[in-house]
């Protein structure tokens, strides 16, 4: 690809940990400029080690790289007047500018929307929250997110304790919000000029139909383990030598399954509604037949007769499926991540810049300050 999208496009991005990062190199990814402004001592996710790429003395940890690709390193203390003076210069030069900063530490930081929003109109300022509201400047993780949003609450197995899920997911879901917001707001330049999400309000709306069940009945949702609470047989189950997951839509689907495991029709199963109303008898009765299979063997029966399935994979597993058609994982500056899942015209896009170093290219983004100031 000659030119990726956003070539041409600078964001300064005084955001750190992970969702605020995570925007950014979606948006560096597509080939936005996106200088990252890091404290003197950095990122705090610098020190989230081990493991680390190179030298732990370098202090680039592996949860750090994981979502800092394709970005320069800016050290700039905005705790100072002369770090907010270089900031405002970066700032005349960008299109967006990105923070995850609570209102009260954006203020003394000299990042508050408002006031950039007036000294710079062409601006678009977009902030990822942990609270909305009246709760803005509570401190939050994601764990706190998955916890106050009720997310927790229908994680987890029945008779089990609430249970976050594996990653950051409302992190992650925040960034991906954010990001769609400032290119919405790059797109229709001069309609808009902030966008703010937050992870409380992410989570919740991130329920989908488990919040639009509420909505309809009133009844609180509950945990089903890795069962669905609106169709069945829709979960894990054991076979010989692993776990299965079999995810069954509709009652073709159903036919099919029962098919390949040679069970015969049931009318107390015959239709989704009738499955959920007899789901523990459901579960039993399939789980009987699935124990008897390798897991490999009964996800390419299924697969041969389309019913959804797969196996539970190892994390080395699922990059080795990934790479079956050639090389998967990217490298730069000896440091292998992942790419962006974003194909373009049917292009993988290439990581262009390793993880930085801690202010990389404080040097090199200064000069050019300086260069533009001389002129």
């Amino acid at each position: 690809m000659s030119q990726l999208p956003l070539e041409g496009i600078r964001v300064i991005d005084a955001s750190r940990v992970l969702a605020g990062p995570f925007a950014t190199m979606l948006l560096a990814d597509l080939g936005a400029d996106v200088i990252k402004i890091e404290p003197p001592g950095g990122d705090e996710t610098r020190t989230w080690g081990p493991p680390w790429w190179g030298n732990p003395d370098d202090r680039r940890s592996a949860y750090f790289a994981s979502v800092n690709r394709n970005k320069r390193s800016v050290v700039l203390d905005l705790r100072t007047a002369p770090g907010q003076a270089v900031l405002q210069q970066l700032v005349e030069g960008a299109e967006l500018l990105v923070h995850n900063y609570r209102p009260a530490t954006a203020g003394r930081l000299g990042l508050n929307p408002e006031d950039l929003a007036r000294r710079h109109p062409r601006l678009v300022v977009a902030t990822v929250g942990g609270f909305p509201g009246e709760d803005a400047d509570r401190p939050a993780y994601d764990l706190l997110a998955q916890a106050v949003s009720g997310l927790m609450s229908v994680t987890g197995e029945p008779d089990g304790r609430p249970m976050k899920v594996g990653v950051a997911v409302l992190d992650l879901m925040a960034g991906l919000e954010c990001a769609v917001g400032a290119l919405a707001a790059l797109v229709g330049r001069g309609r808009v000029q902030r966008v703010d999400v937050n992870l409380v309000e992410t989570g919740v709306t991130s329920l989908i139909n488990v919040l639009g069940n509420h909505l309809a009945s009133g009844a609180d949702a509950t945990r089903h383990g890795n069962a669905h609470p609106n169709i069945a047989p829709y979960e894990t189950f054991d076979a010989r030598d692993g776990h299965v997951v079999i995810a069954v839509g509709n009652d073709a689907q159903f036919g099919r399954l029962l098919d390949v495991l040679g069970l015969e029709e049931n009318p107390r199963f015959a239709t989704n509604p009738e499955r959920l109303a007899h789901r523990s008898e459901l579960t039993a009765w399939l789980a009987d037949s699935v124990i008897s299979w390798r897991r490999d063997e009964l996800v390419a029966a299924l697969a041969a007769v389309d019913v959804p399935a797969g196996p539970v994979s190892r994390v080395s597993e699922a990059l080795s499926a990934l790479e079956r058609d050639g090389p998967w994982i990217q490298e730069a500056a000896g440091i292998k991540m992942p790419p962006t899942p974003i194909h373009l015209d049917g292009a993988r896009l290439p990581a262009r810049r390793a993880p930085p170093l801690l202010g990389e290219h404080t040097a090199e983004v200064l000069q050019a300050l300086r260069s533009v100031s001389d002129q």
